[in-house]
């Protein structure tokens, strides 16, 4: 059946277009300014089933094009969108240290729940569904804004692709962040962790973790030239990092500007760093291919430990310990969480553990716990007994 063309008055072309079953169906395209050749040519908007579901949709089209908000054709998945963006965009703002965390949650979360869906049919509705599913799976509000994140950073490509008119992410309604009191040990619990840690190849650096609360990429970092030993000081400054391929690296400079600091440590911890780094320049003399680093914790050949050798020692001696489980993260927010039970000033806390100010440990850290508590009850009956007296005294 040859193919029957519509009048273009309306601003629009319509083309009749056969079918193997015999049944027609019907191509819209509209005239548009090329860019590129400063010329006039027909962009396709659609195939349709039935003529009228065609005009319709030409018509739309035309209004769209005198408003300048007619989108660029295209097939792009958000699956697709996504890996663009992770592979163009996602580095050029995410340090090379965090983007395997962005990685997780496009390929974990995003790309299987929502990838095979096409970037300009992907509604408000599918967004708010997927993250409505996210919490009745039991995630955190804090990996479902993440999600979020991720997706409307790849959907505002999109649109200054020309792709999209407008974000779905921008009106989607995203759960509340809920902070949830974190995961700690008691001091008890981390006497015996220690306990168990004695016999371990690195006892040095968990007394360090648990003494100090520095991150892990500080810890690793830490070199002999940031210790004092006549002071009894360690500067946080330089951190281990770990890449998506290769070993770990070095890198000079603290998270924040806050990250870096001087601390005290305990006659304990010193001299235990002190008998570390004799038995470390022991080996270093009968290690033919010993790569110097200055590195406090380094691995058999001085080259800098993998945060994945840590997680695994951690969970390992957890379980001998039998304390409760935590991530090596848990021991900073253990001994945050004791400095503050302990009635240490919140801003010298801060200080301590390289928070850029005072909101994150407040926020985070001071839950109200049964000693606080306790102390506030004692607080609370003088004053009642003050006010008591000074009303009986008045009469």
């Amino acid at each position: 059946m040859p193919r029957k063309k519509g009048r273009t008055s309306t601003g629009y072309s319509l083309e009749e277009r056969p079918r193997s079953s015999g049944k027609p169906h019907w191509r819209v395209r509209v005239w548009v300014d090329d860019s590129a050749s400063g010329k006039r040519k027909l962009q396709t908007v659609g195939i349709y089933s039935s003529k009228t579901e065609a005009q319709r949709e030409g018509a739309r089209a035309v209004e769209q094009r005198q408003r300048g908000t007619l989108l660029q054709p295209t097939d792009m998945t958000v699956g697709k969108l996504l890996d663009i963006w992770l592979e163009q965009e996602m580095p050029k703002t995410v340090r090379p240290e965090n983007q395997e965390n962005y990685r997780i949650i496009v390929t974990k979360h995003l790309k299987p729940a929502l990838g095979s869906t096409r970037v300009q049919r992907l509604s408000v509705q599918a967004i708010e569904a997927f993250y409505a599913a996210l919490s009745e799976a039991g995630y955190s509000s804090s990996l479902i804004r993440k999600c979020h994140q991720r997706l409307s950073s790849a959907l505002k490509l999109a649109k200054r692709w020309g792709w999209l008119a407008e974000n779905p992410c921008d009106v989607a309604t995203v759960p509340k962040l809920v902070h949830k009191d974190p995961e700690i040990w008691t001091p008890i619990e981390s006497a015996r962790f220690l306990s168990a840690a004695a016999v371990d190849s690195m006892r040095p650096y968990w007394g360090l973790a648990i003494e100090t609360g520095a991150r892990t990429s500080e810890l690793l970092g830490l070199g002999w030239a940031d210790l004092d030993i006549k002071r009894g000081t360690l500067t946080i400054g330089r951190r281990a990092v770990r890449l998506l391929k290769g070993t770990p690296i070095l890198k000079d400079g603290a998270k924040t500007a806050a990250g870096r600091r001087t601390i005290r440590l305990t006659e304990g911890t010193l001299t235990a760093l002190k008998e570390h780094r004799d038995r470390q320049q022991a080996r270093r003399r009968i290690v033919p291919d010993w790569v110097e680093n200055d590195l406090i914790f380094a691995t058999s050949s001085g080259r800098p430990v993998n945060p994945s050798h840590v997680r695994r020692a951690f969970d390992r001696l957890v379980s001998q310990a039998g304390v409760k489980r935590l991530t090596p993260h848990g021991m900073r927010k253990s001994h945050i969480r004791a400095l503050i039970a302990g009635g240490a000033n919140i801003k010298a806390v801060a200080a301590r553990v390289g928070h850029r100010d005072i909101t994150t440990t407040l926020k985070t850290y001071t839950a109200l716990t049964a000693s606080m508590q306790d102390e506030l009850h004692i607080l609370v009956e003088s004053l009642a007994a003050a006010h008591l007296g000074g009303t009986t005294g008045s009469e």
